[in-house]
C-alpha cells in the first residue's frame, strides 16, 4: 500500500515536472550566435520592433561590472532585462532582434566579446526566463 503511494507521489511529481517544462519560456541558444556576427548592415537598417535604443540598460550595466563578470552577478540581470523579449530574440530567421539588442548591450555597457554566452548557461533549451508578465 505504501509502495503504491510513493509510486503515485512520483508520478504527480514527474507529472507537474514535466509540465512545468512544457509551459517555460526560454532564451535560445541561436540568440548568442548573432552576438558576434556582422551582418554588414547597420542597426537602422536592420528589421525588429523592439526600439533597442530606448531600453533601460541600468539593471544590466549596475550588477554586471568591469573588471570582473560574475556569472552570479550578469546572469540574473541579463536574464530580467532579456527575457521579457525573449520570444522576438528567439526569431532569429525572421528578425534581427538578438543581434541589436546586444548591439546596444555592448554600447552601454562595454562587454567582452561573448560574455553572457560563456557565463550564462544552463541547458541545452538555453536560458530559462521565468514567468514573464508583459
Amino acid at each position: 500500500m505504501a509502495l503504491k503511494r510513493e509510486v503515485l507521489v512520483f508520478r504527480m511529481v514527474l507529472f507537474m515536472a514535466l509540465l512545468g517544462l512544457s509551459v517555460s519560456t526560454y532564451i535560445s541558444h541561436e540568440v548568442f550566435k548573432t552576438e558576434g556576427s556582422s551582418p554588414g548592415r547597420s542597426l537602422a537598417e536592420m528589421n525588429c520592433h523592439i526600439n533597442f535604443r530606448h531600453q533601460n540598460y541600468t539593471i544590466l550595466t549596475s550588477k554586471c561590472k568591469a573588471p570582473r563578470y560574475y556569472g552570479r552577478l550578469c546572469c540574473p540581470a541579463f536574464k530580467e532585462f532579456a527575457c521579457s523579449f525573449a520570444d522576438d530574440l528567439n526569431d532569429v530567421d525572421n528578425n534581427d532582434c538578438a543581434y541589436i539588442m546586444f548591439s546596444f548591450i555592448n554600447l552601454h555597457g562595454k562587454y567582452p566579446p561573448g560574455l553572457f554566452f560563456d557565463k550564462c548557461v544552463e541547458g541545452k533549451f538555453g536560458l530559462r526566463c521565468p514567468d514573464v508578465h508583459v
